[in-house]
């Protein structure tokens, strides 16, 4: 598979985006650390958009709407979990695997408790 350049940068596009979006195979607190960063930098080009009057470009990320567990489970379905499954038959990954299958059912909860936040109340920071 290594053996043609095309197949070698292949992987390492591959590789790269796989450390761009790896935040939610990251441990639990790491997990939620990035997603409040990322939710806040795009809360903020909301924000901007709406004060420029500019087309809103994510309009999911009105920060007085926003659910962020909705946010992160659109995320993990429909970028993430391809991605990563196919990257695990490449390289053996299983401690990503049970991170990202962890940090999915933390984010299913609170969004079945129908919260919108990073936390539930009670370990709210």
């Amino acid at each position: 598979m290594l053996r043609t350049p095309e197949n070698r940068t292949l992987i390492k596009r591959i590789l790269i985006k796989c450390a761009d979006v790896s935040n939610p195979c990251r441990p639990r607190e790491q997990c939620i650390e990035w997603a409040a960063r990322i939710s806040e930098e795009y809360f903020s080009q909301t924000d901007e958009e709406k004060r420029q009057h500019f087309p809103v470009v994510m309009p999911v990320f009105d920060r007085n709407t926003c659910s962020i567990p909705k946010s992160q489970i659109s995320f993990i379905d429909y970028f993430i979990t391809g991605v990563f499954d196919a990257w695990d038959g490449f390289v053996d990954l299983p401690e990503l695997l049970q991170h990202l299958d962890s940090n999915f059912k933390y984010w299913k909860d609170l969004d079945e408790r129908k919260l919108r936040s990073l936390r539930p109340p009670t370990e709210a920071r």
